[in-house]
């Protein structure tokens, strides 16, 4: 098991996801499913499929091997994460159809 660090606008993201839930039922299980996803991450992070991410940095561009864990059918979110010095950080709890790519600057 590695460590998990989540970003702070991930868990803001998620909060707001849980708060929009149609009823109480669905965002307990969505929160279920998405704590399910972190221990899977946890356990074996390289289970999911890489979803290459390139980034500026002082001017110079870098290459990040970032992961995608997709959530069930039922809730159309992907958790977003990359792996340094062996700990696993989410970067982003987004809606697999909406604003692609709008976390790609978080670290």
């Amino acid at each position: 098991m590695i460590p998990l660090r989540v970003h702070p606008e991930a868990l803001d993201e998620r909060r707001r996801v849980i708060r929009r839930m149609a009823n109480l039922g669905a965002s307990v299980r969505f929160d279920r499913m998405l704590r399910d996803i972190f221990a899977r991450i946890r356990s074996a992070p390289e289970q999911f499929p890489e979803h290459g991410l390139l980034a500026v940095q002082n001017g110079r561009p870098l290459f990040y091997v970032v992961r995608r864990a997709v959530l069930p059918r039922t809730y159309p979110f992907v958790v977003f994460f990359y792996i340094r010095a062996g700990i696993a950080i989410v970067l982003a709890v987004a809606h697999a159809k909406r604003r692609p790519g709008y976390w790609a600057d978080r670290r």
